[in-house]
């Protein structure tokens, strides 16, 4: 390694989520992979929020609220929980009478059996431990509840959240939780998985091009993300 390379890489530096959202938040919506996730994810989305009867729908870890006029479209009576003010602000921005909640996924301020579903999109590789996350969601879910959960696939090949911006790339620490640990503690949190796909790049609605995708395209055998669809015992 050449002197050049070293002192790149004492200049990378990885932020906590807190921290990284808060500096990437004016950039996200315009970063190439929200654009994937908008092609790629969203009609998933769309489809399940269609599919249920309108009720109470928390939004947990919510962003900019890319999800927010679709719950809404369907009948839903949305809350948007977040842990970054930043991005959090941007939604408000983009839809003024929203309610939002500056909260931690693992420690959510809401009353037992509040809510009638749960939308979690790509908040799991964020959290170190999983535990406190999925029982604060059967907490605050009714019996029978159901909820909606996505995330960037451990196997995947990606080592942290990457956002450039116009002064900096921000990269965001991300933890790889095993797909087997996952469904355990689904289980073990009274949560039962009634659906669960796997994204490969022959599934997807939309295919991206190599360039600023080049993770995906070093391996297309390797899924890319994952939905899980559960319901609240």
């Amino acid at each position: 390694m050449d002197r050049n390379s070293k002192s790149v890489q004492a200049k990378h530096h990885v932020y906590d989520s807190r921290l990284g959202y808060a500096l990437a938040a004016p950039a996200y919506d315009t970063w190439h992979w929200s654009y994937f996730w908008h092609q790629n994810e969203a009609p998933i989305v769309h489809r399940w929020a269609a599919t249920l009867p309108p009720g109470a729908m928390l939004d947990a870890g919510s962003g900019t609220g890319p999800y927010r006029p679709v719950l809404g479209n369907a009948g839903h009576r949305v809350i948007s929980a977040d842990l970054s003010a930043e991005m959090l602000t941007i939604q408000v921005q983009k839809f003024p009478t929203a309610p939002v909640v500056q909260a931690r996924i693992e420690a959510l301020p809401f009353r037992a059996s509040s809510f009638d579903y749960i939308l979690c999109t790509r908040v799991l590789s964020h959290i170190k431990t999983l535990t406190s996350a999925f029982g604060e969601f059967a907490r605050i879910t009714k019996p029978g509840a159901k909820l909606l959960i996505t995330d960037v696939h451990p196997e995947h090949h990606y080592s942290e959240m990457s956002i450039p911006t116009n002064s900096e790339r921000i990269s965001i620490e991300t933890h790889k939780h095993p797909i087997s640990d996952v469904k355990q503690l689904f289980e073990s949190s009274g949560l039962e998985l009634t659906e669960f796909r796997e994204f490969h790049f022959q599934d997807l609605a939309w295919r991206p091009p190599i360039e600023n995708f080049e993770n995906i395209y070093s391996d297309l055998k390797l899924p890319i993300f994952y939905v899980a669809f559960l319901r609240r015992l």
